[in-house]
């Protein structure tokens, strides 16, 4: 006899990666319930699906009572509204009101941090779990920081690197970089969260083959954030390629301009960004979406010099984040999870065996030059995989 599938509520599901989330979803035959600022524009996404909703819920962001009457329908609640520096704490609390887990597709730092923090008393009373950047940011980076990490003991250091290639983003990640660049980014040194700093960085990092070396840039990644919750380690920095941001001859400029944008997004000048993104494309086409490759880098050094070097790679960062929330809620909402309050991707779900599961969409990795099952798997040396995130 199968087990009932969860209700999962999204809200947020009219947006780029909203669709690609509700789409896999109703893939897997999963209840669901969309909600949103617009009914209309929930049913138009709505009448695209195979089998139709539950139900479809006006909440506008606003409004707690609706937010948590569209929470109370589900047992996980996905938000995909972002930039969640604007969207996270009503529909967070709304979930936590109603006795819904939570999780989400941010890429904001300081999102993340709020929800591993602040929110944590608040969640735990609830009962509930709540697990901030279940997508390609930043799942990936922090299982694969435990990996590599865990198995050393006491840390020293900690270095998290990034590089991607043809990346197009949406409209709503554009708006999630303005809250990322705007300065209140954060850095973990002698094992405390401190502000970022505003000096350039004149840095470089050797990627694996093909990549080579590469500039590198001050990153506000998630991280620096989650992986002090699972791993013990002194300091953290995280690093992304500087042709990863501005390809081209703009590129070695980056470390220069940062500090630049980042006083600039302290005015008004934000705002007008803002409304300017609103008149862009939503996001990438699907062919240009499913050619983007990433990669990124983990070395670990330990207290006691010893260290060790992991990389993950993978394709389409919006079609991943998809899967990987997917994942997430079901999970979440069969009782898999048993820890509560906010968690990092490796405090809620085992880490290799969640990279794992991500042989059939491409993902890879390995340690030390040692092959995960994931990478074997995709070589043709393992012939069947699990499908989900572990707890």
């Amino acid at each position: 006899m199968s087990t009932p599938q969860p209700t999962v509520v999204v809200y947020g599901a009219t947006g780029y990666t909203g669709k690609l989330v509700v789409a896999e979803l109703a893939a897997r035959s999963v209840p669901l319930v969309l909600a949103g600022r617009s009914a209309e524009r929930l049913r138009a996404v709505a009448a695209t699906l195979p089998d139709g909703v539950e139900a479809i819920v006006e909440a506008p962001i606003d409004d707690h009572a609706a937010l948590q009457g569209a929470a109370g329908r589900g047992s996980v609640v996905v938000n995909c509204a972002g930039p969640f520096a604007r969207t996270g704490t009503a529909v967070l609390r709304a979930a936590a009101a109603a006795g819904a887990h939570y999780v989400d597709t941010t890429g904001e730092q300081d999102w993340i941090a709020r929800v591993l923090g602040e929110h944590d008393a608040e969640l735990r009373a609830a009962d509930v779990a709540a697990v901030p950047g279940m997508g390609f940011d930043y799942l990936p980076g922090d299982l694969l920081c435990n990996v590599v990490g865990a198995p050393l003991g006491p840390l020293r250091r900690l270095d998290v690197a990034y590089h991607v290639e043809g990346f197009g983003m949406t409209r709503g990640t554009q708006r999630s970089a303005l809250e990322m660049l705007d300065g209140r980014d954060v850095v973990y040194e002698d094992g405390a969260l401190k502000p970022g700093g505003t000096k350039p960085l004149r840095a470089s990092v050797e990627f694996p083959a093909p990549i080579g070396r590469r500039t590198v840039g001050r990153y506000p990644a998630g991280e620096v954030v989650t992986a002090p919750k699972h791993l013990d380690v002194r300091t953290i920095a995280a690093r992304i390629s500087t042709v990863s941001i501005a390809p081209g001859p703009a590129a070695p400029l980056v470390p220069y301009a940062t500090p630049v944008v980042a006083r600039l997004l302290r005015t008004p000048l934000k705002g007008l960004i803002d409304r300017a993104i609103e008149r862009l494309p939503e996001g990438p086409p699907e062919d240009e979406r499913r050619a983007v490759r990433w990669t990124i880098l983990v070395t670990a050094t330990a207290e006691d010099g010893g260290s060790s070097t992991g990389v993950v790679r993978g394709p389409d960062i919006y079609g991943l984040t998809a899967r990987t929330i997917s994942d997430a809620a079901q999970a979440l909402g069969s009782g898999a999870v048993t820890a509560r309050g906010g968690l990092a991707p490796a405090q809620a779900f085992d880490a290799r065996r969640t990279l794992d599961a991500l042989a059939d969409f491409g993902v890879t990795y390995e340690v030390d030059g040692v092959a995960g099952a994931a990478t074997a798997a995709t070589a043709g040396a393992a012939t069947t995989t699990s499908r989900g995130v572990s707890a």
